[in-house]
């Protein structure tokens, strides 16, 4: 029964037991009836939690359309997702001791230290603006999304990470294809999205679908970075293309060099942490490979790919000197919502801003306001100091400088390759773009929500990572 057990729940991988030195050791605790039902029941208590999490990101989703909204309003404008967002938190803090150390891991400072400050403001709004705290909170849940750091800790704790890839997986390959159909055709195959219709230079029109996919990005570049870092599988190139197209289509400049950025550090950090520059013409030939795989697929499947083609080139080109030179309907927008933000945070509170200010949590009531409410959900670090004052913002910076430098120590000094890595080179392409190469005065990670929403995930890895390397020995010099 034992072997029976530790094969169908995988006990072997989840906590690397060695199952010929526990046949071994018959009459040690590691083989008795007690340690198999512990590890049953964490089993399935992490299953659980993944699927709270699942739940919480595929309502927020629009559940694809397979479930009416209606069906996941509970009152007003809280909906499901919400109730199982504000119980996964609370369930993770009441279970805190089974993953302490994680939380009072030294590089887990910074972020305690953001959250409460996050409550600070809370609270200072209230008494500021004299709204029912029960109002704003409420109205500030993509603000509670921070704290869904916590319910990812204690899943990293429980091993259930894998488990959450797996729920998402079949998930995402839905919304990847129904976004292709919905960018191809101009109907919301998607219920969540909004689609318009863009001219181009050349008098070329498409549809543009806002709202995205279900983490296709995501496994997009695990497969590259798995082909990066281990193994080429060519069965694989159909999920590449797969979760690409959509992006292509999407015709969002900045995703495009986003995703290309993050390609180009995955490589350079392959290469420096193994000091082997010879295997920088495999990953050349790798990623000439699937390029010339996706332009074949995109000819071949999608409809009218030359008249696309023409428009992805126009697209490229399209406001380049909007970038360069500030002008144009682009340039002209962030300069005037950069300056909006600045003068409303220098006419009032320097230190804790302007808080959580009813005209972003409730609406404009001015031309004004209107400026700096639409301007809050464009730019980053002008309205992170708009809202939160020089405190926050230096924190917020602070954050981005400390975290950038901690994801490259443990990259360069972590000796696997494995899911944990990979959501660390994601953080430190993320953290490093929105620092140098980001258009929108990005600059900072944090926004006027919180933490960026994939930080969540993101954090949580790195300081299981960073635990994990100190518990079995590994020297991680000057790493903090």
């Amino acid at each position: 029964m034992q072997k029976t057990l530790l094969h169908n729940f995988r006990f072997k991988k989840n906590r690397q037991i060695n199952v010929d030195r526990i046949r071994a050791e018959k009459g040690s605790t590691l083989y008795s009836e007690n340690f198999l039902r512990e590890e049953l029941i964490s089993s399935y208590r992490a299953r659980i939690l993944a699927i709270a999490i699942f739940l919480f990101y595929f309502i927020e989703n629009g559940t694809l359309g397979l479930i009416p909204e209606r069906f996941y309003m509970v009152y007003r404008n809280v909906r499901l997702s919400d109730l199982i967002l504000y119980s996964t938190v609370l369930y993770s803090l009441i279970r805190y001791n089974e993953y302490r150390e994680l939380v009072n891991s030294k590089p887990f400072l910074i972020v305690k230290l953001f959250l409460l400050y996050l409550l600070i403001e809370f609270l200072v709004s209230y008494i500021r603006y004299g709204f029912p705290p029960e109002e704003y909170f409420f109205r500030l849940k993509g603000i509670w999304q921070s704290f869904l750091i916590f319910p990812f800790l204690l899943l990293l704790k429980r091993n259930g990470l894998p488990f959450l890839i797996k729920l998402v997986f079949p998930v995402a390959v839905i919304s990847n294809l129904l976004y292709i159909l919905s960018a191809l055709t101009g109907i919301p195959f998607l219920p969540d999205v909004w689609i318009v219709t863009q001219w181009l230079p050349g008098d070329i029109v498409v549809y543009r679908v806002f709202g995205g996919t279900f983490y296709g990005e995501m496994f997009f570049i695990g497969i590259i970075y798995y082909w990066i870092n281990k193994r080429f599988r060519a069965w694989q190139l159909g999920l590449v293309v797969l979760f690409i197209v959509p992006h292509i289509l999407a015709f969002g400049r900045l995703a495009w060099a986003s995703l290309s950025f993050t390609i180009f550090m995955m490589i350079v950090l392959n290469s420096l942490s193994r000091r082997n520059f010879s295997m920088l013409f495999r990953q050349a030939i790798i990623l000439i490979i699937t390029s010339a795989v996706l332009i074949f697929a995109f000819i071949k499947f999608i409809p009218k790919s030359d008249y696309y083609l023409d428009a992805l080139n126009a697209r490229i080109f399209q406001g380049q000197d909007d970038v360069m030179y500030g002008e144009g309907t682009y340039g002209a927008r962030v300069i005037t919502q950069n300056d909006a933000l600045v003068n409303l945070w220098a006419n009032n509170d320097i230190f804790l801003g302007v808080g959580m200010h009813p005209m972003w949590v409730l609406g404009p009531e001015s031309r004004e306001e209107a400026i700096y409410y639409s301007a809050f959900s464009d730019v980053g670090w002008p309205g992170v100091l708009a809202a939160y004052g020089i405190v926050g913002f230096a924190l917020a910076l602070f954050f981005q400088i400390y975290f950038i430098f901690l994801a490259y120590k443990l990259i360069k000094k972590n000796p696997r390759v494995n899911i944990y890595t990979f959501f660390v080179t994601i953080l430190l392409s993320k953290l490093i773009f929105d620092s140098t190469v980001g258009l929108s005065y990005i600059f900072i990670s944090t926004t006027l929500w919180g933490f960026y929403g994939p930080l969540c995930q993101y954090i949580p890895v790195m300081i299981y990572l960073y635990e994990k390397n100190r518990s079995e020995g590994i020297i991680l010099q000057n790493i903090s």
